[in-house]
């Protein structure tokens, strides 16, 4: 019996030095049965040659090129043009174990009521060390992300979402789909092992998505009030409480938007 085929989704945005031991990670799997779709999202480095002369020879890629749209513009595409029954997100400067494809598939394959598998995690670059990741519920993911954005899930479930938010081109996309895809329920695992490994940056889109997460934060609250109105008496009352929010400038911020992002 052939393994049900994986589509990792890669979007990559200048990630000439990285994209080469991402894509090697992706070989390295002991999961034969992938095919992985690199969109360039309109780099202006040569992220595009390394993508196609490293992959020339394998027919289980396909390398795409966007005018520059934001990661979820390009996931969204390539998860359109996908031919898996699951999907694994990936972004082009992190790693995965070659047992992680395998793993992930063995757990939705056998239990159909879970919608999302990941694993512990590891920091490496110019941050090192164990990802200390606290454990789901939907309640408090609605408080904060503890999901890294490459766990597996099924493609059907993808089709019965919005997908990745295009207005979320600086961070937290991830955050807002998962929302959007355990809302109607759903299980959350996560391996015990040690399977992802998350590229650090002095300087990265998380850190500009952390400069702007008051308005992150109150466009994820707007697109998930009924979510939020659903577990928390005084939703807002949530973001009062995050240490992000001691500040008083971020809080007054958060406090004064009144449209989503865009």
């Amino acid at each position: 019996m052939q393994e049900p085929k994986i589509s990792v989704i890669i979007p990559a945005y200048n990630a000439s030095r990285y994209i080469s031991e991402t894509l090697q990670s992706v070989v390295a799997s002991n999961y034969s049965n992938w095919e992985c779709i690199v969109v360039d999202d309109g780099s202006t480095d040569n992220t595009l040659e390394i993508a196609k002369l490293q992959t020339k020879d394998n027919h289980r890629f396909i390398i795409l090129h966007q005018p520059n749209s934001g990661p979820s513009v390009a996931r969204n595409l390539a998860i359109s043009l996908s031919t898996g029954k699951y999907i694994l997100p990936l972004d082009a400067d992190d790693l995965i174990s070659p047992d992680y494809m395998k793993l992930t598939v063995e757990v939705l394959e056998n239990h159909p009521e879970v919608k999302v598998v990941y694993s512990n995690a590891e920091k490496f670059g110019y941050r090192k060390g164990f990802w200390n990741l606290p454990n789901y519920s939907l309640k408090e993911l609605l408080k904060e992300n503890m999901i890294f954005c490459s766990a597996l899930y099924r493609r059907s479930d993808f089709d019965k979402t919005r997908g990745y938010d295009p207005l979320l081109r600086t961070g937290r996309e991830d955050w807002d789909f998962w929302l959007e895809l355990l809302k109607t329920g759903g299980e959350v695992e996560k391996l015990p092992g040690v399977h992802f490994f998350y590229r650090t940056h002095k300087k990265s889109r998380d850190k500009e998505a952390n400069q702007k997460l008051a308005e992150i934060r109150k466009h994820i609250y707007n697109n998930h009030m009924e979510l939020y109105a659903h577990f928390f008496d005084n939703p807002i009352q949530i973001f009062y409480e995050h240490k992000f929010f001691k500040k008083k400038y971020n809080l007054l911020r958060f406090l004064t938007l009144r449209k989503p992002i865009a």
